[in-house]
């Protein structure tokens, strides 16, 4: 169990703050080493929480309203954004989003970390615990951390997977617009045949942007030979694919994919070609095919 949650933290402070939990733990000589343990676990919650959830991003989320007396976000509303960033439920809605079973979900989750606060409370029945106490009670804790961490990420998981499948004709279409300079270091002229997306999937949402990452491949054809060789058949087309890799930013409003988004500055990957064919090649291919057609 200790392993396994280890593993789903994330930042260097969590990871320490769960070592130091399990130290406080296993401190037999203490009598409240359980009501320790419960306590720091209960904080790497708070931390966890904090962390997919800041403050400021938070409250600046059009559905976010003032409810506690000090301004912050309460714990419902840190779970909704670690889930769904700034996206409203009504956006959900018109996209067919099974939203009322979200919010129940996040009602749940909110339970979870509440009972987590449950275990730190220093009473007679948990002061000086046997150590056969321990074990069963520190169980129960770590349960309820797992659960709550992994609730999170599943829900966040299977909210970015529906909103995959509305995105990827849009990506398609804009991607073919770019400009890729670093093709036209390989020859004069090129043009885009096609592009074939072949693997995309949202990597981040946030209080106002929702961020695609996308790879595939770019079909091109380079053209060799000036305009008067061309002209005279001298010339040599070569069909050529190239990796490439960028993302789109989508901005959050009323319509998903919006139409305001940002696509990277980005190239394709050209190694390969320097991989196969140096200048020397390339001269040889090109008299080879002016030959066969002198021939034909």
């Amino acid at each position: 169990m200790e392993a396994h949650i280890k593993e789903i933290l994330e930042s260097k402070f969590e990871k320490e703050l769960f070592e130091s939990a399990i130290h406080n733990l296993n401190d037999v000589n203490n009598k409240l080493r359980y009501n320790n343990f419960a306590y720091s676990i209960r904080e790497l919650s708070r931390h966890f929480l904090h962390r997919l959830s800041p403050d400021e991003h938070v409250k600046s989320c059009e559905w976010f309203k003032v409810i506690t007396d000090n301004g912050k976000p309460t714990r419902t509303q840190r779970i909704k954004y670690a889930i769904q960033g700034g996206i409203t439920d009504e956006m959900l809605k018109d996209l067919d989003f099974e939203v009322d079973e979200l919010n129940e979900e996040i009602k749940s989750i909110k339970k979870t970390i509440d009972s987590l606060s449950r275990y730190t409370h220093i009473n007679e029945d948990t002061f000086n615990l046997e150590s056969s106490q321990v074990e069963k009670m520190s169980q129960k804790v770590f349960n309820e951390l797992k659960t709550f961490v992994e609730r999170v990420k599943s829900c966040k998981t299977d909210l970015t997977i529906f909103l995959d499948g509305k995105i990827e004709q849009h990506m398609i279409e804009e991607i073919i617009f770019n400009n890729y300079e670093n093709v036209g270091a390989l020859a004069r002229r090129f043009s885009i045949d096609s592009s074939d997306v072949t693997n995309y999937h949202i990597i981040e949402i946030n209080n106002d942007t929702i961020i695609v990452d996308i790879s595939g491949d770019i079909h091109f054809a380079l053209e060799y030979g000036s305009n008067k060789e061309r002209r005279e058949g001298d010339g040599l087309d070569i069909n050529q694919s190239f990796p490439f890799q960028t993302k789109i930013r989508y901005e959050i409003n009323k319509d998903f994919p919006s139409g305001n988004f940002e696509v990277d500055a980005f190239g394709v990957n050209t190694d390969s070609w320097y991989g196969e064919i140096d200048d020397d090649e390339l001269d040889k291919m090109i008299d080879e095919e002016i030959e066969k057609e002198d021939n034909s």
